[in-house]
């Protein structure tokens, strides 16, 4: 069974004449086969209590040190092997029992209302089943590719793209991020895309009238299949001609990079925070100049926020917000006609009320986010 680390998991033994037991943690990326560790990272041991022969341990922040998920604008599947050696030992140190087992480990959770849904046999890791996209921006969906799923994009009924992914035993393949133009690419625009291949976009007046009449690599529906059945997203495509859209990336339930684009107004903030001390600026026969700071700052240290409106969305959107408010790592990427810069920032907003097209007639959000850094390189 496939493991989320920000919800507790327990494993234990419960075998007759049991004093203790002691539990081997070995956890790795790669292959699950040849890259596993020969020593393990972690070895517990537990005493039974009382009458009980059962011995439980609970792994989830042990593991959890050694997934720290990145992003730097390339999408790769991000997870670790998890292999759980138990053996239990009666009142004679004398061994009883043993079990070993491998399952592979994400950065996802559950809900409190869940408890414990088994990953292995979902292949869609988002929960929304529509999608706002950017007009002429490449977009992607995590696929857990444990199920050997197939995922179809459409436009107008007819087929753009499909792809079928395999079962791996590499950990960086548990993850697969797919748009219409595969899992390998990372480019994101056209003008990208044309420089990744080694050429030069040279925008011109007829390249520009093609693109406002017609939409690169568009699509408006997508099916993901696998043995348990088929689920089917809608996806509108926005094309935002008065602002500047930003994409936000952060890692969702399942543990998996999720992207969402905010496409309306944007407003950024400085704020300051310094220290000060009155200097003696006297000299001299008692004299001094009157150009010198009497009153002087230090430590001047900057932090940017920036606030961000999604424009409207639909109400599938509730979850993907909630997810967002949850997340402890998210991303911002300006689209820029350079190309892409992706900056970490961190949800400043700490609530937000649920929308709905009964009670609302729109759902729109704004939130607020603060820059993960200092405005001043402090770096050292």
């Amino acid at each position: 069974m496939a493991i989320n680390l920000r919800s507790p998991y327990y494993t234990s033994t419960s075998v007759a004449s049991t004093a203790y037991a002691t539990l081997d943690i070995s956890i790795w990326n790669g292959d699950k086969i040849t890259d596993a560790p020969v020593t393990a990272q972690y070895s517990l041991r537990k005493n039974v209590i009382g009458t009980s022969v059962e011995v439980v341990f609970e792994i989830s922040e042990l593991v959890r040190d050694y997934l720290d998920i990145t992003f730097d604008g390339d999408y790769t599947g991000q997870t670790v092997w998890v292999q759980l050696a138990h053996t239990a030992y009666n009142s004679s140190d004398v061994v009883i029992y043993t079990n070993t087992g491998t399952s592979i480990a994400f950065d996802g959770y559950y809900y409190f209302e869940e408890g414990a849904l088994p990953l292995d046999y979902i292949s869609l890791f988002i929960s929304n089943r529509e999608l706002f996209v950017l007009e002429d921006n490449t977009f992607r969906i995590p696929i857990n590719t444990n199920n050997n799923p197939t995922v179809v994009f459409y436009k107008d009924g007819e087929v753009i793209a499909s792809e079928t992914f395999s079962s791996s035993t590499d950990s960086v393949n548990q993850i697969k991020y797919v748009s219409i133009y595969g899992d390998s690419v990372n480019w994101d625009t056209f003008q990208e895309r044309v420089t990744d291949a080694n050429g030069t976009y040279e925008p011109n007046a007829c390249l520009q009238s093609f693109f406002d009449n017609y939409s690169i690599g568009a699509v408006d529906k997508i099916t993901v299949s696998d043995s348990s059945g088929i689920e089917t997203i809608k996806v509108n495509v926005i094309e935002e001609c008065k602002y500047e859209p930003k994409k936000v990336t952060f890692i969702n339930k399942w543990g998996a990079l999720q992207d969402m684009y905010f496409f309306k107004k944007s407003k950024e903030n400085l704020t300051i925070k310094k220290e000060s001390y009155k200097s003696n600026i006297i000299g001299a026969y008692s004299e001094y100049s009157r150009s010198n700071h009497v009153n002087r700052d230090f430590n001047v240290v900057g932090n940017e926020s920036i606030s961000l409106s999604s424009g409207y969305l639909s109400e599938e959107y509730n979850e993907v917000f909630k997810q967002l408010m949850l997340s402890e790592k998210v991303w911002v990427t300006n689209i820029l006609e350079t190309g892409e810069q992706v900056l970490p920032i961190n949800v400043k907003t700490s609530s937000i009320a649920y929308k709905t097209s009964l009670n609302d007639k729109l759902v729109e959000y704004t939130i607020e986010f603060d820059k993960s850094f200092d405005t001043i390189n402090n770096i050292r």
